[in-house]
């Protein structure tokens, strides 16, 4: 992994201890971003791995090809002129003064459910901080909680060459995605074993339960096998999402897409016309499961089409632009006083 030694220093921090397989969107998520700056001649990122971090063989652990590289940093110091790149709970290596007035800008990606006075990160929000979010009505959550700082929009996009390419003869009618509700996903699967075992007409269903596979491939692979992908995201009284992106990976991969609102997939997923949005409850979702396994195919087709033309906003392009866009004004906003509290 080559390196360029030139640009302003992003220091970023990272915790990983997840020891048997899998990885989070959030983890991805913020690998892109230093992905971005690392292709910027403009920065040069930097990675601080928290000691706690475990480093077993876990192909799902997107920062292993970084470790002892030049761009791991052993200690962690702050130099005049960089700027921090924080998500979750990397206010961490922090001391309390540094949190309460940082000493170089800092960019902090927040979503609704961190506004919880239950959510770990909720303390953080009072800190001062140039934050993104991944949708509108997360910048509206945002706002109106009154967090520490301007917020600005940058939804979560993906690369399509790291997507596997449709798959058109898929094997499965219906794929439910449970990781985030297991318990309401083996309610739906018992109510489809049972439609089984009483009508000739079978449905081929696979459900996906924790834990998580290796790598998001893996995953990749699984959604690819189904026409019907029923994601189950995470619900509105447990914080909801701050985008959603395995129903926007669905959508790139030609899925007729069911979900229901989530917040952060406020922007994308458009009821009827980019997906089907059943109410977050069994029965609503049983029902449209059934609506979906016979729909007319000039509908399905044109959801599936109006999904992925949506799906092509979110590139990883312009993302990265965005990025680059945010960070070279991060000092004008950093001094802008009257926008933090």
């Amino acid at each position: 992994m080559g390196i360029e030694q030139s640009g302003r220093r992003v220091l970023f921090h990272r915790f990983f201890n997840i020891y048997n397989g899998g990885t989070s969107g959030g983890q991805i998520k913020v690998r892109d971003c230093f992905e971005h700056f690392r292709q910027s001649n403009l920065y040069n990122p930097r990675l601080f791995f928290n000691p706690l971090t475990v480093w077993f063989e876990n192909p799902g652990n997107v920062w292993l090809p970084y470790r002892n590289t030049p761009y791991h940093l052993k200690s962690w110091e702050i130099q005049k002129g960089d700027i921090l790149f924080f998500a979750g709970i990397d206010w961490m290596v922090l001391n309390e003064k540094q949190r309460l007035n940082p000493p170089v800008p800092l960019i902090n990606i927040a979503h609704p459910r961190h506004t919880m006075s239950t959510d770990k990160r909720n303390a953080y929000l009072k800190h001062p901080a140039i934050r993104i979010t991944k949708s509108s009505i997360s910048k509206k959550i945002l706002d109106d909680y009154g967090v520490n700082g301007p917020v600005f929009v940058i939804p979560d996009a993906i690369d399509p060459k790291g997507l596997p390419k449709p798959n058109e003869n898929p094997d499965l009618d219906l794929l439910i995605v449970g990781l985030k509700n297991p318990e309401l996903a083996k309610k739906l699967a018992k109510r489809l074993r049972w439609h089984n075992l009483i009508n000739k007409e079978k449905i081929r269903f696979e459900v996906q339960l924790p834990p998580k596979l290796p790598t998001r491939m893996d995953f990749l692979n699984l959604v690819n096998r189904a026409k019907t992908v029923v994601y189950l995201p995470l619900e509105e009284k447990y914080g909801s999402e701050g985008f959603y992106l395995p129903a926007l990976e669905g959508m790139f991969l030609k899925k007729l897409v069911i979900c229901p609102y989530a917040v952060g997939n406020i922007d994308f997923c458009i009821p009827g016309k980019t997906c089907l949005m059943p109410d977050y409850a069994f029965k609503s979702i049983l029902d449209t499961i059934e609506q979906a396994l016979i729909l007319p195919l000039d509908k399905r087709d044109r959801i599936v089409q109006n999904a992925w033309k949506i799906a092509q906003n979110h590139l990883l392009v312009n993302e990265g632009k965005a990025l680059i866009n945010l960070l070279n004004q991060a000092d004008d906003i950093w001094n802008e006083k009257d926008l933090f509290l």
